[in-house]
């Protein structure tokens, strides 16, 4: 029977029965790759940054292979801008607000490899931890442990992807505070921040929903890779707003970021990167009224 055909009275529970053989399918391939086919990675006589990369290319195909299922059973659309931003990064930080659950999911189906700062439970979940072990990602204990963490992906040109909020966002057009971690790994190793805004509408797998709930109508995931480039050298100054995408500046704009000044210079990156998000949700016309 063709999707085209089913009648929209009964198009949210067919969706939702997609939705749920998805992430059944996620579910149990995770399970398999953790324990199984990432593990058998170790036995490949290789460099241990050979083997990452491995894991990393497996990683991107199998989340491609998910969002191509996701838009070909209708589960949701997906729409994306510049995402040849997003092919052939190196060393730089991508940030992106986090409204759902398959926010990294996209950003790894897009970008061929990558490493990510993921929460310290997946490094203890069955069903994820061979993968972000295999592929090097990044545990999330916050601290000089976590910059120090980063130089080896960042040393090996792999772009690292992170969520300054932490956890999904509290609701569509809202953001949750932001963490300094990404600003203090772009200013300890002098990378440059790429920013993605990200919205799904109607809003889906976010925070309030249950991962097996729809919405009756078929929620869109959009995509926006910034034409921008936040400088890890901008001091914002007090009560300012950021209006344009492009923030040059110089990297004594901080103050050479010794000891005494990493902490100013972060606050400042993670105060100047948070304004210009709410600033591009509002132009955006994601903002909540």
């Amino acid at each position: 029977m063709r999707l085209s055909s089913i009648s929209p009275r009964w198009e949210p529970l067919r969706r939702q029965a997609a939705s749920l053989l998805l992430w059944s399918c996620f579910a149990v391939g995770g399970l398999v790759f953790s324990l199984i086919v990432f593990p058998s990675l170790l036995l490949l006589p290789v460099p241990v940054r050979r083997r990452r990369r491995y894991a990393m290319a497996m990683v991107h195909r199998c989340f491609a292979s998910l969002v191509a299922a996701c838009r070909a059973l209708g589960v949701m659309r997906f729409e994306i801008e510049n995402a040849e931003r997003l092919r052939h990064l190196g060393r730089v930080v991508v940030i992106a607000n986090h409204p759902s659950y398959l926010d990294v999911a996209v950003l790894l189906a897009l970008m061929p490899r990558a490493c990510c700062i993921v929460t310290s439970r997946h490094w203890r979940n069955p069903f994820f931890a061979g993968i972000v072990r295999s592929a090097g990602y990044l545990r999330n204990d916050g601290g000089p442990s976590l910059v120090s963490a980063s130089e080896a992906a960042l040393a090996d040109n792999v772009p690292l992807i992170v969520f300054p909020e932490g956890t999904r966002s509290p609701s569509r057009g809202r953001l949750g505070k932001f963490s300094r971690g990404f600003a203090h790994i772009s200013l300890a190793h002098g990378c440059p921040i790429l920013p993605v805004l990200i919205d799904c509408d109607p809003p889906a797998y976010t925070k309030q929903h249950r991962w097996y709930s729809v919405p009756t109508a078929q929620p869109t995931l959009r995509v926006r890779v910034l034409d921008a480039d936040l400088s890890p050298d901008v001091a914002l100054p007090p009560g300012s707003h950021v209006h344009t995408p492009v923030i040059p500046a110089q990297r004594d704009a901080c103050g050479e970021t010794n000891g005494t000044q990493m902490p100013l210079a972060a606050r400042r990156l993670t105060t100047l990167a948070e304004h210009f998000f709410i600033d591009q949700i509002s132009q955006h016309g994601l903002s909540r009224t």
